[in-house]
């Protein structure tokens, strides 16, 4: 049986960091463990841990799928003997321009509940329908999870791949669905894997939920914006 616990991996500084090795795909086989990561963005990563993930992990590829605008208000941290990646597979939504502007400012807010907040107080309500319809069928999307296959097939054998974007949720999410299904993971491993985040990111969730609710915002936003659903 799938599992968090099984598949987390501790990072300090890191959130929703986890490993997909384990799963069962086609022909029976098994994914190596620890040579495939998803996490949320590393910019919070300290120093031991940026370590770890050159030493433990022999992280050789770090694929990074936020905004420019989120890659400069939270830096990407240098990894000794990794290389970089920027892919930002989320640069149109199918609303109006303005609200995708402002939405794209929001993003840099640091604070997850203030952050919603300010999206529900602008009138900002992004359906996860509308981000997935980005992700799955706009060019941004399709070109840039090509790259990521691209460079998830001509990693060196001893090294591992790192995919990230800000909580490592839906851009991250995306990934990771295309990436074991491909692999020939069944439809409830790839479920399983992608509701994780609500586990992996339980903490910061119940804070989102708890702030939002005592500045009276209607239950359907914050369920909405921050839980994953299969």
């Amino acid at each position: 049986m799938l599992s968090y616990e099984k598949q987390k991996i501790i990072l300090n500084g890191v959130s929703n960091a986890r490993q997909l090795g384990g799963y069962t795909v086609s022909g029976g086989r098994k994914i190596k463990c620890n040579v495939i990561l998803r996490t949320g963005a590393l910019f919070g990563a300290l120093p031991e841990t940026l370590d770890e993930l050159s030493q433990k992990y022999k992280v050789g590829d770090i694929i990074d799928f936020r905004m420019e605008q989120e890659k400069a208000a939270m830096p990407e941290p240098e990894i000794k003997g990794a290389r970089y990646h920027h892919i930002s597979v989320l640069n149109d939504i199918p609303i109006t321009k303005e609200n995708f502007d402002l939405y794209r400012q929001l993003l840099t807010v640091k604070d997850m509940p203030l952050r919603y907040k300010k999206m529900y107080d602008a009138n900002i309500d992004i359906s996860p329908s509308k981000v997935y319809e980005a992700l799955a069928f706009g060019n941004d999307g399709v070109s840039g999870y090509k790259k990521f296959f691209d460079i998830a097939l001509n990693k060196p054998e001893d090294s591992a791949i790192l995919f990230h974007c800000t909580q490592g949720k839906d851009r991250t999410g995306m990934a990771a669905i295309l990436l074991l299904s491909a692999l020939g993971a069944d439809r409830q491993t790839v479920t399983d894997d992608y509701l994780m985040t609500n586990e992996a990111c339980k903490t910061l969730l119940d804070r989102i939920k708890n702030d939002l609710e005592k500045a009276e915002m209607p239950k359907k936003f914050w369920i909405s914006h921050c839980l994953s659903k299969a």
